[in-house]
């Protein structure tokens, strides 16, 4: 799709990246609604073996800690708050997929508003997958707030 302004739009790159987050959020509730009636820390072994992810590696581990705490109460509060963080995602992607004026503003200011977390983390803990989410959600914010005339 093309702007009035003759450069390449985009959006569709940002309404995917929506999708695909929506969809991952989605997955991790189903996961913690699953592994209520099962031993968590059991349940962290099976999926990382279906994974191929090494059992020593440091996200199993920091995975593992977590199945250890767990509860099914905070597990029900996790899959409940991974399902509402999904509809934000589906929302803005939905949204902006339509061109929806509202998306832009809704995705600016939810995208926006995580950033100073999202930097705390990094100085926290720098890591290089915070840091490419990190400049990923800037340059969607900067994108949004420059290209108004992608929307109606």
């Amino acid at each position: 799709m093309q702007s009035m302004t003759n450069q390449p739009s985009l959006l569709p790159w940002i309404v995917a990246f929506k999708a695909v987050k929506a969809t991952i959020l989605a997955a991790l509730g189903v996961l913690l609604l699953l592994a209520i009636h099962s031993d968590p820390v059991d349940f962290v072994v099976q999926i990382a073996m279906a994974v191929h992810l090494p059992l020593t590696s440091r996200l199993v581990d920091r995975l593992l800690t977590l199945a250890f705490r767990a509860t099914p109460r905070k597990e029900e509060a996790f899959a409940a708050a991974a399902f509402g963080y999904a509809m934000l995602m589906a929302t803005e992607g939905v949204g902006l997929y339509r061109r929806r004026r509202w998306a832009r503003w809704f995705t600016i200011g939810a995208t926006g508003s995580l950033i100073p977390l999202e930097l705390y983390e990094i100085v926290r803990a720098p890591r290089p997958l915070r840091m490419v989410i990190l400049l990923v959600n800037i340059a969607v914010v900067g994108y949004l707030w420059q290209r108004k005339e992608v929307f109606e």
